[in-house]
């Protein structure tokens, strides 16, 4: 299953990386869209933010004009059409967690964003042959951390060459009268996402045994009924009923990781909101983040150094102490834990992220249990 899905917090998004034919492609995520041959009303009257993604790690580690020039070519096309994109962001960071979600979506909705723009490239096998596709979906924004809802319209386009793909939305969007007359000809990147609330201590707040922590299941989501039709639909359809099937097995091995950890807590469905989490009782929440390292180090707020090419991870293992040197900008899991009334983030003495999600909280148990003792 791992070599199949690229999961990004909790199954919240899934791109096929093998295909036996050109057939569609989901870039929308475990979500039910009304695809339509309309892309949105707002398109040339609003404001855009485009999350870009590929399914290939880039050689460089910033998300930049450098590290994606297939941006500089959509801007020009987007300007053109009166597409009012005020800004680029890294789709993996968006969807990192579920702090990272409420985070920008909270900027977005201060910006008053109208719209949102995924462009892909997507890469996968087709007979033992390495190809590309690029597909770009449109859709409006919903204001909330989960950015689109179960019905709302979208508009898809997918194809090999993506000055076709990119030409396809350009008169899509032609339907509408342009009220978005200036827009900028160069692509801006921000970084106004704020994640942590309060502050950023690296180490565990030592009074854990004084509150009780709620610890998230992984997501069980639920299929509408009736749902969208189309072949797309039916796409996620399959990939909600594997999602579920791989996080039902994920939340037994949770529970029994759980009873490593020593003082109160609870597993809590991880649609609650911090808010009622502290109405129920609940002095912290263990929350995770899955991305490259050097954007969780950003969204956390840690020091970090553009140009440094791993970091290190460091486990022990039988009593003794295991480095891991994990590619600065390769995909993994750093679980943290909130203090729901301050917004503190303790997020441990050691950089302990890793690949998968049963080793970064198993880093965590530990570490908590070694800093407690002191």
């Amino acid at each position: 299953m791992k070599k199949l899905f690229l999961t990004l917090f909790l199954g919240t998004l899934f791109l096929h990386s093998t295909f036996s034919q050109d057939e569609e492609i989901n870039v929308a995520g475990l979500v039910f869209l009304n695809y339509t041959g309309s892309s949105p009303k707002t398109i040339r009257s609003g404001k855009t933010v485009v999350l870009v993604n590929t399914t290939k790690v880039l050689a460089e580690q910033t998300f930049n004009k450098s590290a994606e020039p297939l941006i500089e070519e959509a801007q020009k096309v987007f300007a053109k059409a009166g597409i009012d994109v005020v800004g680029y962001y890294s789709l993996k960071q968006v969807f990192a967690g579920k702090d990272s979600q409420y985070g920008f979506s909270e900027a977005w909705r201060k910006r008053e964003i109208k719209n949102i723009i995924v462009l892909s490239r997507v890469v996968y096998q087709k007979k033992n042959k390495e190809v590309t596709r690029y597909v770009i979906l449109a859709s409006t924004f919903n204001g909330k951390p989960s950015l689109y809802t179960n019905g709302q319209v979208g508009w898809k386009a997918q194809g090999k060459d993506f000055d076709k793909v990119l030409s396809k939305v350009a008169s899509a969007a032609n339907k509408y009268d342009r009220k978005n007359l200036l827009v900028n000809d160069s692509p801006e990147f921000f970084d106004d996402v704020k994640m942590v609330w309060g502050e950023h201590v690296e180490g565990y707040l030592t009074d854990l045994d004084f509150g009780k922590m709620a610890v998230p299941k992984f997501k069980i989501v639920d299929i509408p009924n009736p749902k969208p039709g189309g072949a797309i639909n039916n796409l996620v359809a399959k990939q909600v009923t594997e999602s579920n099937t791989l996080n039902a097995k994920n939340n037994k091995v949770l529970e029994e990781k759980m009873k490593g950890y020593d003082y109160a807590y609870e597993l809590v469905d991880p649609t609650i909101s911090g808010i009622d989490l502290s109405k129920n009782g609940f002095s912290y929440v263990l929350l995770r983040l899955y991305a490259p390292g050097i954007d969780i180090k950003r969204l956390l707020n840690y020091k970090y150094n553009e140009d440094q090419d791993t970091y290190s991870t460091q486990i022990y293992k039988d009593g003794k102490l295991i480095v891991r040197r994990i590619p600065a900008n390769g995909l993994v899991y750093k679980y943290y834990i909130k203090h729901l009334r301050t917004g503190n983030v303790y997020l441990g003495p050691k950089w302990d992220a890793d690949e998968t999600w049963g080793e970064a909280l198993d880093h965590l148990l530990y570490n908590v249990k070694v800093e407690m003792k002191r």
